[in-house]
């Protein structure tokens, strides 16, 4: 994303951060609450995990980044290209989905790929995803995961800008055995990391999750309640809507879902990311 970006989100950060000290009564120093909102921010980037997932059923145009723009013509993408050609040569759709699972795994790998291929890639999964029968993905999601793509929100997009690759290291845990979830985003040494409890609801491919504790650097810190409601944290306000992400695909390289608002994510395995 352009360096703009980021200085619109830092003025942004820091309104609320000063609004947040004056309010605040519980001696939270300015600096956590920068870097408590600042975490807050980025993950609403990824997919905007803080709020209800939309339905997969969800009609949404293929945005074409401004870096792949001609003269204001849409490019087809590879992904839709190879849709279209092998329906004419009468292939099934396992075969786009193969297709289109393939162009997410170099897209992870390599990060090369335009950015509108990859969203093209997971909305070709999501509308030929079969509910029938079991997804198999429950399994495969215990791991690290590392976040390589979200196209955001409309929201987001409108007050920081787009984001397609994502710049700094972050990686999200899914314990399906423990029912664990860690949201971290590392810089360097500085750790921040959110973590709770999920939920899998398999007919509807859905992880849903509260994020009950914030950790820096591996040490918890607690919070006001007013401030845990603030971060998108499991508090005594309820939720507009619940937390969650629905999956689209899942196998042992990537992860893609679409979160809150409409953002897609796409994550590479970590342990691929090395």
């Amino acid at each position: 994303c352009a360096p703009s970006a980021f200085t619109d989100m830092r003025k942004s950060l820091l309104r609320h951060m000063r609004h947040i000290e004056r309010r605040s009564k519980s001696g939270v120093p300015l600096v956590v609450i920068g870097i408590l909102l600042g975490a807050a921010a980025f993950a609403e980037w990824f997919a905007d995990p803080w709020q209800a997932a939309t339905p997969f059923t969800s009609a949404l145009p293929c945005r074409v980044s401004d870096d792949h723009a001609f003269s204001g013509q849409h490019r087809e993408s590879n992904c839709r290209r190879q849709a279209r050609v092998a329906a004419a040569a009468g292939e099934s759709p396992s075969d786009t989905q193969t297709a289109a699972l393939d162009t997410l795994a170099a897209s992870a790998l390599t990060r090369e790929s335009p950015p509108e291929e990859v969203f093209e890639a997971i909305r070709t999964l999501e509308k030929a995803g079969d509910r029938s029968d079991s997804s198999g993905f429950e399994p495969l999601l215990t791991g690290d995961w590392r976040l390589i793509y979200t196209t955001g929100t409309k929201k987001t997009e409108d007050e920081i800008g787009k984001v397609n690759y994502v710049p700094i290291t972050a990686v999200q845990r899914f314990d399906m055995e423990k029912r664990f979830i860690r949201n971290g985003i590392y810089i360097g040494p500085i750790s921040l990391e959110f973590e709770g409890k999920l939920r899998w609801l398999e007919e509807k491919r859905r992880l849903e999750f509260d994020f009950e504790e914030l950790k820096i650097c591996g040490y918890s810190l607690p919070l006001p309640d007013w401030l845990r409601a603030k971060a998108g944290m499991k508090s005594e306000t309820p939720y507009k809507k619940q937390p969650a992400f629905n999956f689209v695909a899942v196998d042992s390289r990537i992860a893609a879902a679409r979160g809150a608002g409409g953002g897609v994510a796409l994550w590479l395995r970590n342990e691929l990311a090395q």
